[in-house]
Order: C-alpha cells, then structure tokens, then sequence
C-alpha cells in the first residue's frame, strides 16, 4: 500500500510540470509573422542600399563627366595648336569646337595641306526628347547634382544640336565649369557655343564669361579683346555694360 501511494504521488506531481513545459509546434504550421522590429531593421536595410546605389550612381556620373571634360579639352588644345601653327600653313585659325558638333568647312583649295583629323565627338544614343532632356538637367542642378546635369546637357548638345534648347544647355555647362573655376573647361564650352550659336542671346554673357577665363589664366591681352568685342558687337547688353567696367578697372 505504502509503495502504491508513493507511486501515485509520483505520476501526479509529473502532471503540472508536463503542463508548464512548451508545447513543440505541429508540423507544417505557418510561421509567426514578423514583429515590428523585424519591419524596422528591413527597412532601414532597404534605405542603406538605396543610400549606397545612389552613391555608387553619382560616382560613375562624376567619373563619365570627368572622362568628357577631358576629352573636350584635348579637342580644345589641338585646335589651338592649329591655330597657333595656321600662320605658317596660309591658312586662317579653326575655331575651337568644345563639345560642339563640327560645321562642315569650305573645300581647301588645290595645293593645301589637309586638316588634322579632330578626335571623334562622343555621341548619344538616348531617345529621350530634348525638352525632356533640358527640364531633367535643370532640375539635378537645382538638386546640386552637378556632375549628372551635366551628362544629361551633353546628351541634348549631342542628340539635338539643332534644338532651340541647345544653346543654353550649353551655357549651362559652361557655366558649371566656370563656378568650379575650371577655366580651360569653361572656355572651351563658351567657344564652342559662340561657334555653333554666333547670334544665340547668350553669346553676349558667354563672351564675358570667357574674357574671365582668359584674365584668370594670365591672359589679361586676350581677356580685353574679349570684353571689347563684347562692347563693340552687344553694346545695350547687360553683358558690355560689365565689360565696360571691367576694362575700365
């Protein structure tokens, strides 16, 4: 009798504590969703690649801009080895081009030596119409994302240099330049508008601008020149009334 009551005391205490003890989850139940903090820390893991891929875009923007700056400026200073050399050939100056497409020349008379070949112009294969192609370069500089407005401009000088919205897409990646105080960049896109756009309304202001660029690169001859053309070709812009000024002081 005693071992009998031992036994049953036994099995009842085992009783609650196969109760207390969690239950396992059946077989092929669903998974408990995910709590708030799951929420949070996937969203703040979205964020950060989203932070990182806008970085690693601005990036290539900025190393693509760079690689055209420079392909602009060594089409600027071969032709101003040209026009350095053109005296000795009998033949007058080229005009640097920049970023601008190259006009079709006159034939060379019988005898001449040809022209250099100009390194080829990085052209687009965007689809994008030019309108849009302004309006979004516009707002990325207001965005202060210079690097890519300025990729975008020369995707419209490029696609459409015909569009009425060239010129100043140009002028305002002349004008970045110019901000940056990269003046042979800035000079060299001041020239090729002036060349493709000789009658634009931002030629008056571009023609400024460039005699800054000259004066800052020790050019102060060249700069008054500049600012007198200004002067003599737009003399009721706002442009020569700087200029005025500048050659005055």
């Amino acid at each position: 009798m005693l071992a009998l009551g031992l036994v049953g005391c036994a099995g009842v205490a085992k009783e609650p504590a196969a109760a207390d003890s969690p239950r396992s989850a059946a077989p092929g139940a669903p998974a408990p969703p995910p709590g708030p903090a799951d929420a949070t820390r996937q969203n703040e893991q979205v964020a950060r690649i989203a932070g990182e891929l806008s970085e690693l875009q601005n990036a290539v923007a900025k190393l693509i801009a760079t690689s055209r700056q420079q392909d602009d400026q060594l089409t600027y200073l071969r032709r101003r080895v040209e026009e350095l050399e053109s005296p000795n050939r009998g033949r007058a100056p080229a005009a640097p081009s920049g970023f601008a497409p190259s006009a079709p020349g006159a034939p060379l008379p019988p005898g001449a030596p040809a022209l250099p070949a100009s390194p080829p112009l990085l052209g687009s294969s965007t689809t994008t119409p030019a309108a849009d192609l302004y309006r979004r370069g516009v707002e990325q500089l207001k965005a202060g994302a210079t690097d890519a407005a300025v990729l975008t401009f020369y995707d419209l000088v490029a696609t459409y240099p015909e569009s009425p919205l060239r010129e100043n897409a140009q002028y305002l990646v002349a004008d970045v330049y110019f901000k940056q105080k990269d003046w042979r960049g800035a000079l060299g896109e001041f020239e090729a508008l002036i060349a493709a756009e000789p009658r634009g309304e931002k030629v008056p202001d571009a023609l400024l601008k460039m005699g800054l660029c000259q004066k800052e690169l020790g050019d102060s001859a060249r700069a008054k020149r500049t600012w007198e053309r200004v002067v003599r070709e737009h003399p009721s812009s706002a442009a020569a009334r700087q200029a005025r000024a500048l050659l005055r002081s």
